[in-house]
Protein backbone atom coordinates (compact mmCIF):
# COMPACT_ATOMS: atom_id res chain seq x y z
CA UNK A 1 0.00 0.00 0.00
CA UNK A 2 1.44 3.22 -0.48
CA UNK A 3 1.76 6.11 1.46
CA UNK A 4 0.83 8.26 -1.61
CA UNK A 5 -3.02 8.45 -2.64
CA UNK A 6 -4.88 10.43 -4.46
CA UNK A 7 -7.64 11.73 -2.07
CA UNK A 8 -5.11 12.86 0.19
CA UNK A 9 -3.55 15.88 -2.90
CA UNK A 10 -4.73 19.39 -3.06
CA UNK A 11 -3.97 21.05 -6.07
CA UNK A 12 -5.03 24.66 -5.05
CA UNK A 13 -5.44 25.05 -1.38
CA UNK A 14 -6.15 27.86 -0.44
CA UNK A 15 -5.33 28.74 3.00
CA UNK A 16 -4.98 32.16 5.43
CA UNK A 17 -2.44 31.18 7.41
CA UNK A 18 -0.13 28.11 8.65
CA UNK A 19 -2.78 26.55 10.94
CA UNK A 20 -5.16 26.61 8.23
CA UNK A 21 -3.28 24.76 6.11
CA UNK A 22 -2.65 22.54 8.90
CA UNK A 23 -6.37 22.63 9.60
CA UNK A 24 -7.22 21.70 5.96
CA UNK A 25 -4.75 18.96 5.17
CA UNK A 26 -5.94 17.07 7.99
CA UNK A 27 -9.40 17.28 7.14
CA UNK A 28 -8.45 15.89 4.05
CA UNK A 29 -6.78 13.12 5.64
CA UNK A 30 -9.39 12.37 8.14
CA UNK A 31 -12.12 12.06 5.18
CA UNK A 32 -9.10 9.81 3.36
CA UNK A 33 -9.87 7.35 5.86
CA UNK A 34 -6.32 7.72 7.30
CA UNK A 35 -7.10 8.87 10.57
CA UNK A 36 -9.69 6.91 13.36
CA UNK A 37 -12.64 7.83 13.88
CA UNK A 38 -12.74 11.15 16.30
CA UNK A 39 -8.76 10.97 16.04
CA UNK A 40 -8.95 14.52 14.38
CA UNK A 41 -8.62 16.88 17.18
CA UNK A 42 -6.02 14.57 18.63
CA UNK A 43 -3.84 14.58 15.49
CA UNK A 44 -4.19 18.31 14.95
CA UNK A 45 -2.45 18.37 18.66
CA UNK A 46 0.26 16.41 17.54
CA UNK A 47 1.02 18.85 14.62
CA UNK A 48 0.29 21.89 16.96
CA UNK A 49 2.86 20.32 18.73
CA UNK A 50 5.33 20.07 16.51
CA UNK A 51 5.36 22.96 15.08
CA UNK A 52 5.79 24.72 18.63
CA UNK A 53 8.79 22.66 19.17
CA UNK A 54 10.28 23.46 16.10
CA UNK A 55 9.41 24.92 12.57
CA UNK A 56 8.78 22.43 9.80
CA UNK A 57 9.85 24.57 7.07
CA UNK A 58 12.62 22.77 4.71
CA UNK A 59 13.46 25.68 2.78
CA UNK A 60 12.81 26.56 -1.19
CA UNK A 61 9.24 26.94 -0.10
CA UNK A 62 8.32 23.44 1.43
CA UNK A 63 7.52 22.69 4.77
CA UNK A 64 6.48 19.33 5.99
CA UNK A 65 4.43 18.80 8.43
CA UNK A 66 3.97 16.07 10.77
CA UNK A 67 2.17 14.19 13.37
CA UNK A 68 2.57 11.13 15.23
CA UNK A 69 -0.04 10.11 16.98
CA UNK A 70 -2.45 6.96 17.93
CA UNK A 71 -5.26 9.29 16.13
CA UNK A 72 -3.68 8.00 12.88
CA UNK A 73 -4.69 4.82 11.59
CA UNK A 74 -2.59 3.99 8.84
CA UNK A 75 0.55 5.90 7.82
CA UNK A 76 0.18 8.76 4.80
CA UNK A 77 1.42 11.77 3.43
CA UNK A 78 -0.78 14.77 2.08
CA UNK A 79 0.67 16.87 -0.58
CA UNK A 80 -1.17 20.68 -1.11
CA UNK A 81 0.27 23.25 -3.16
CA UNK A 82 -1.54 26.58 -1.87
CA UNK A 83 -3.07 28.90 -4.31
CA UNK A 84 -0.37 31.59 -2.07
CA UNK A 85 2.82 31.71 -0.33
CA UNK A 86 2.23 31.98 3.51
CA UNK A 87 4.29 32.63 6.29
CA UNK A 88 5.31 29.70 7.94
CA UNK A 89 7.92 30.36 10.79
CA UNK A 90 7.59 34.09 11.93
CA UNK A 91 10.77 34.11 14.02
CA UNK A 92 12.97 32.41 10.85
CA UNK A 93 11.16 34.58 8.09
CA UNK A 94 9.80 30.82 6.59
CA UNK A 95 7.62 31.10 4.21
CA UNK A 96 5.47 27.77 2.31
CA UNK A 97 3.71 27.53 -0.87
CA UNK A 98 4.34 23.11 -0.97
CA UNK A 99 3.31 21.14 1.92
CA UNK A 100 3.59 17.44 2.73
CA UNK A 101 1.83 16.35 5.62
CA UNK A 102 3.03 12.98 7.60
CA UNK A 103 0.50 11.37 9.55
CA UNK A 104 2.21 8.19 10.92
CA UNK A 105 0.45 5.97 13.85
CA UNK A 106 2.02 6.53 17.11
CA UNK A 107 2.91 2.97 17.56
CA UNK A 108 5.16 2.45 14.49
CA UNK A 109 6.07 6.38 14.17
CA UNK A 110 10.34 5.80 14.92
CA UNK A 111 11.87 4.36 11.83
CA UNK A 112 8.64 4.92 9.45
CA UNK A 113 8.37 8.53 10.34
CA UNK A 114 11.90 8.75 10.12
CA UNK A 115 11.89 6.99 6.68
CA UNK A 116 9.68 8.93 4.80
CA UNK A 117 10.70 12.35 6.27
CA UNK A 118 13.77 11.51 5.18
CA UNK A 119 12.61 10.77 1.69
CA UNK A 120 10.97 13.53 1.37
CA UNK A 121 13.65 16.07 2.79
CA UNK A 122 16.32 14.64 0.13
CA UNK A 123 13.50 14.67 -2.52
CA UNK A 124 12.99 18.47 -1.79
CA UNK A 125 16.61 19.23 -1.96
CA UNK A 126 16.31 18.07 -5.79
CA UNK A 127 16.04 20.50 -8.44
CA UNK A 128 14.47 18.59 -10.68
CA UNK A 129 11.83 17.28 -8.19
CA UNK A 130 10.97 20.23 -7.26
CA UNK A 131 10.45 21.46 -11.12
CA UNK A 132 8.21 18.67 -11.93
CA UNK A 133 6.06 19.73 -8.78
CA UNK A 134 5.74 23.17 -9.57
CA UNK A 135 4.50 22.17 -12.73
CA UNK A 136 2.27 19.26 -12.31
CA UNK A 137 -1.48 20.07 -12.86
CA UNK A 138 -3.04 16.76 -12.47
CA UNK A 139 -3.36 14.26 -9.28
CA UNK A 140 -1.54 11.50 -10.33
CA UNK A 141 0.91 13.53 -11.78
CA UNK A 142 1.88 14.36 -8.07
CA UNK A 143 2.27 10.71 -7.05
CA UNK A 144 3.98 9.60 -10.07
CA UNK A 145 6.91 12.53 -9.29
CA UNK A 146 6.37 11.38 -5.51
CA UNK A 147 7.18 7.94 -6.53
CA UNK A 148 9.57 8.49 -8.65
CA UNK A 149 11.75 10.51 -6.40
CA UNK A 150 10.86 8.81 -2.95
CA UNK A 151 10.92 5.09 -3.64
Amino acid sequence: MSIFSAETIILQLDAKDKQDALTQMAKRLEAAGKLQPGGFDNFMLSLTKREEEFSTAVGYDYAIPHGKSQAVAVPAVAFAHLTQRILWDEEEDDHAEYLFMIAVPAASAGDEHIKILTRLATAIMDDDFREQISQAKEVNEIIAIMHKFTD
